[in-house]
């Protein structure tokens, strides 16, 4: 694949997860660009697969919408233990305090025994 149909590729792809995000959490571009700290413009031109974001606007889009980065890249990156404890750490934070407790109990119990 060619490195610029790759790139189109990808940034469709971004902009597809964004906007689902988005509409999911049923926060208006302008709403979404007051969050991100982003300019609604550039929202769109994200969401239309007409731009990449940047390192630190993708971080902003993660922590508006309280996900790891691997949750919007996960189709185009390797299968590793990195990607796996970002979609554990994304699930794990939306856990009460009590499940959480249990969980590392759980954790600490079986890496112990």
């Amino acid at each position: 694949m060619e490195i610029d149909s790759r790139k189109d590729e990808i940034a469709h792809y971004i902009g597809n997860q964004i906007l689902d995000l988005r509409k999911s959490k049923k926060l208006s571009r302008e709403q979404f660009a007051e969050k991100t700290n982003l300019s609604p413009n550039y929202i769109y031109e994200i969401e239309k697969g007409n731009s990449i974001p940047g390192c630190l606007a993708l971080i902003d889009i993660c922590n508006t919408f309280q996900i790891a980065p691997a949750n919007l890249l996960n189709k185009y990156l390797d299968d590793n233990c990195y990607i796996i404890s970002e979609l554990v750490h994304s699930d794990f934070e939306k856990l009460s305090t009590y499940d959480k407790k249990l969980i590392l109990d759980m954790i600490h119990f079986m890496a112990n025994r």
